[in-house]
């Protein structure tokens, strides 16, 4: 395990995913959810672009997972945010404020402060296809249920339900790209051949392919605000649990260090609503000329 080779490649993940999400976002948000919406994007070409960067953040996140702990890549992509921030303006959004910048040094003092409480992880065991299979089922089951219990409702708490479930459901993906790049490392392209190295593969592909179209729906929703801050913390939240808890990677634990993680998760998540939400003066602009704005402090 290198963990400079998994930082250097999280912090590159970060970057791409938040590239994709600034345009996705900016093509996508109608303030409805439509299925034929999603198969037009396909032919948008600056809708393509964008995806192309997540296309990268997933290579550069599977990458990291290979060669670092769940707990201390994962949690490196809520940077995505600020970078989402400050690429804004090449989508026709106002240019970053004092108070953006502010709110961005803040969550990335609450992700240091987490990985100083951190220290330095040691990469856990991996899963197995029985193991697996419960896990997948149990997210697709809750997720769906959460879904479901949501459809009648407006667009931003749909979109906010949508926000935390692909959310829960990427921090289980990162937990089952260990086990995938695992047999991987042991066995190359034959070990998928096998009930073992093929069950991990399907239930992460199955459910990041459902978590990002839960994100492109979120984001047709509602504005930034409403999906994203929710992804964003919990699927590092979720991929954390899950890695000390499934993994056995080593968290440092005590009642001061489980005090201090909750700061961190309250610093971030709270930078994190305050980046992704509209100005007012956004808002007006938008109802005017019925276009989406993009996330201004």
């Amino acid at each position: 395990m290198s963990a400079t080779v998994a930082i250097a490649a999280g912090l590159g993940s970060a970057l791409a995913y938040g590239a994709g999400t600034a345009g996705q976002h900016a093509v996508a948000y109608t303030g409805t959810a439509e299925a034929g919406r999603l198969l037009e994007l396909l032919r948008n070409p600056r809708w393509l672009l964008a995806t192309a960067g997540d296309v990268v953040g997933v290579v550069l996140q599977v990458l990291a997972l290979a060669n670092g702990a769940v707990v201390l890549v994962q949690p490196l992509l809520v940077l995505s945010l600020p970078v989402a921030v400050l690429l804004r303006s090449f989508f026709g959004a106002a240019r970053p404020s004092a108070l953006d910048s502010l709110n961005c040094a803040v969550l990335v003092g609450g992700l240091a402060l987490f990985f100083v409480l951190l220290g330095e992880p040691g990469r856990g065991r991996v899963i197995g296809p029985q193991a697996t299979s419960w896990i997948a089922i149990a997210a697709v089951s809750v997720g769906g249920l959460a879904i479901a219990a949501m459809r009648n409702r407006p667009p931003v708490p749909r979109a906010v339900t949508f926000g935390v479930v692909a959310g829960c459901w990427f921090g289980v993906v990162s937990v089952l790209i260990e086990a995938v790049s695992s047999v991987w490392e042991g066995a190359g392209l034959a070990g998928f051949g096998r009930l073992a190295g093929l069950v991990p593969l399907v239930a992460a592909v199955a459910l990041a392919v459902g978590a990002y179209l839960l994100v492109q729906i979120g984001f047709q929703l509602g504005p930034l605000g409403a999906s994203f801050p929710a992804n964003l913390i919990l699927d590092p939240v979720v991929a954390v649990v899950l890695g000390a808890a499934l993994l056995g990677e080593h968290v440092r634990l005590g009642s001061g260090r489980l005090l201090g993680y909750l700061v961190c998760v309250a610093l971030v998540g709270w930078a994190a609503v305050r980046l992704a939400a509209p100005a007012p003066h956004d808002l007006q602009t938008e109802r005017r000329a019925g276009t989406p704005s993009l996330p201004t402090g």
